[in-house]
């Protein structure tokens, strides 16, 4: 629901597609499975560029397994079932499935603090658990981040980076526990505990532990980055112009930098039906959500991203980095699974899961409906005055505005290059038929309407109702200035050039601000996708923070110098 603006966007190109295709129709025998998988990866199927691999298993058989395209662009070498990929955060089960070992074994708990084990880790005033990290639970920054804010994300990482990253963290972003959010600062810091556990490199333990009883004698967690591996993929990042080659400069081992072959992978998966490593409470275990401190499930398991929907329960972890791409994904009840990898990021590979997943399985079961189905509502008339007051503008995530108005006596949906007509059902509640979603507007206690919640395939999201602005280049001046982070001991300035603020920071290109709502900027930086502007009393521009869960606790004060400056 994260991407509702993506989706009508795309749904948009593909309505008139699919249209088209219901009406030439033509009766034909239907695809078994692996035909449907062919015709899936149909385009992709050649030698002339980076490609994929692709595995399915189900009740203990490979069902398919396949290769597509080059893994060496230059030298023209193709990929087979034993390349190893660089499958990037999709390594995080793998530290999931060694700690449930470690833990199984007595070696550690997950109560146990971190500075038990790592006693270097900062010493914060509500003590970071095992079970926070291993939960995505723990508020600590997650690292990518933070050298993407100061243009150091190309440079070599490891594990010391990492740990410095930390110890400039004042305080985590929430209690231990309150919340979920992903950090990669976490599994890199479970790979190190499992380091100082056992006395081993964690490559060397993951090896002898869980690749070598699989016998997945190409799967390896790479320490150093300019290590040499047979039979690589390597990465790339496609242009309209060219292939550039994929940056990989980690070396870390833990929450990246696990190199295995499509062909290893099922052996993986097939372990997740057996329990063949670790027996079958292990597996159990990696299939179950931790807690919040309120009981409710962080949604989170040792390392897998667990969905608990109608019908069909599933456990998945995807990666992308450097060009990789790879997505492990599991039905436990249904005994299914596959894995995607890629070694380009022209098409993401989450694009073909849904594909995969309808190859081989039936529709879900749909969700008990509580109410009358929506068909079955009948469209009600609504007075222009109640309609006016729905217009304006609402925000579903940073860059993502739906315009609501009102035509004749109906309300239109507009993103970018469409509109929308919406049905009413109530005097508060709309129906957006091309996505079978509902809109229901909300008034605050002054009666005046604040938000509208979107509701779609069980799911709903908060759009707050915004206001736009469009500063005059004097009112721009204000925003204008040299602003700093102590932390990260990190300055950006915000410069006014003709009527467009730009952010200029270290090691990127010139930003440009968007003006949004009042103090809102949006930007096409993946690093800042909002920057919100902060005053004071006297209503002085005094800082900014970055509208971004990782770094959201970042304050930059305006015209503050280092210390010592």
């Amino acid at each position: 629901m994260k991407k509702v603006g993506l989706w009508i966007a795309t749904c948009v190109i593909l309505l008139p597609l699919f249209s088209a295709g219901q009406g030439s129709e033509k009766k034909e025998r239907p695809l078994s499975p692996s035909e449907k998988m062919d015709k899936l990866f149909d385009f992709w199927n050649r030698l002339d560029q980076p490609g994929f691999a692709v595995v399915v298993v189900k009740e203990g058989q490979v069902l398919y397994q396949k290769v597509f395209g080059l893994a060496c662009q230059e030298h023209g070498v193709a990929i087979t079932p034993n390349t190893v990929f660089n499958i990037a955060t999709a390594a995080k089960p793998f530290v999931g499935q060694a700690v449930a070992l470690l833990e199984k074994q007595g070696k550690l708990s997950l109560d146990d603090d971190v500075r038990k084990h790592i006693p270097e880790f900062p010493d914060f005033s509500i003590p970071v658990k095992l079970r926070h990290l291993l939960f995505q639970t723990s508020g600590l920054r997650d690292w990518l981040s933070v050298l993407q804010l100061s243009g150091r994300d190309k440079e070599e990482v490891t594990f010391e980076q990492v740990l410095k990253i930390v110890k400039a963290q004042k305080q985590p972003a929430f209690p231990p526990g309150d919340r979920f959010q992903d950090s990669n600062t976490n599994y890199d810091l479970l790979a190190e505990t499992i380091k100082r556990v056992s006395g081993r490199p964690f490559s060397d333990w993951s090896w002898e532990n869980i690749f070598k009883p699989l016998k997945m004698t190409r799967t390896q967690f790479r320490d150093n980055y300019r290590s040499i591996l047979d039979d690589q993929a390597f990465t790339y990042n496609f242009t309209r112009r060219e292939y550039l080659r994929g940056i990989d400069n980690l070396s870390l081992a833990g929450s990246h930098s696990l190199f295995a072959s499509i062909a290893d992978l099922s052996k993986w998966l097939l372990n997740l039906e057996t329990g063949q490593v670790g027996g079958q409470d292990i597996v159990a275990k990696m299939f179950t959500a931790g807690r919040l401190n309120n009981g409710q499930s962080s949604g989170f398991g040792y390392g897998l991203k667990i969905e608990t929907g109608p019908g069909r329960p599933q456990v998945s972890q995807t990666g992308n980095w450097a060009g990789s791409g790879a997505v492990l994904a599991y039905f436990p009840d249904l005994k299914f699974g596959f894995a995607l990898l890629a070694n380009w990021d022209y098409t993401p590979v989450d694009g073909f899961v849904q594909g995969i997943i309808e190859s081989y399985l039936p529709a879900a079961a749909e969700p008990e409906k509580k109410s009358p189905p929506t068909e079955a509502k009948k469209a009600v008339k609504v007075s222009p005055e109640k309609l006016d007051s729905y217009a304006g503008d609402y925000r579903l995530a940073p860059g993502q505005v739906f315009a609501i108005s009102r035509a004749g006596d109906h309300l239109i949906l507009s993103v970018p290059g469409a509109k929308f007509p919406l049905t009413a059902l109530s005097e508060t509640e709309f129906l957006l038929a091309v996505a079978d979603a509902r809109i229901t507007f909300q008034k605050n206690k002054e009666g005046k309407v604040q938000q509208f919640v979107w509701k779609q395939g069980g799911d709903e999201q908060t759009a707050p109702k915004i206001v736009l602005v469009k500063p005059t280049p004097q009112e721009l001046q204000e925003f204008a200035g040299s602003f700093f982070n102590a932390e990260l001991d990190l300055r950006y300035a915000v410069e006014l050039r003709g009527d467009t603020l730009i952010v200029k920071a270290p090691g990127q290109n010139d930003i440009r601000l968007a003006p949004d709502e009042k103090d809102h900027f949006t930007t096409s930086s993946r690093v800042l996708p909002m920057v919100i502007f902060q005053r004071d009393g006297q209503n002085r521009v005094i800082g900014f923070i970055i509208d971004s869960d990782p770094v959201r606790d970042l304050v930059f004060k305006k015209n503050s110098l280092p210390t010592g400056n």
